[in-house]
């Protein structure tokens, strides 16, 4: 990810964050405990927002997201559907998401 395209995800969690907007939300610990990470985009790198390897809970507000074990999402992925998981342990991604995107895609509207 080149450095435009980080400032750009930055700057997009950022605003999620602060309007609560969110898609999907990582916490670092369990029960949606820890530091949190709003998406609003597909991430194929969550080190670029210091959370590589970090996930132990999630909550996914609107659309189905894929969480991947590796870059790019590569590794072993797995469908996750709306819903709040308090723990990722027993799907086998507790501190193992690296990356995130949205089943579907997304298009971003028109702009005049």
């Amino acid at each position: 990810m080149n450095k435009l395209n980080t400032l750009f995800a930055i700057t997009l969690g950022t605003l999620a964050s602060a309007a609560g907007a969110a898609d999907l939300t990582l916490y670092t610990d369990g029960d949606f405990t820890g530091r949190p990470l709003n998406v609003v985009i597909d991430l194929p790198q969550l080190g670029s927002m210091n959370f590589d390897k970090r996930a132990s809970s999630l909550v996914i507000e609107k659309d189905a997201w894929i969480v991947c074990t590796g870059e790019a999402f590569t590794g072993s992925c797995q469908t996750l559907e709306p819903g709040r998981y308090p723990s990722l342990r027993a799907l086998g991604l507790d501190d193992a998401i690296t990356s995130v995107r949205r089943r579907d895609a997304v298009s971003p509207g028109v702009f005049n």
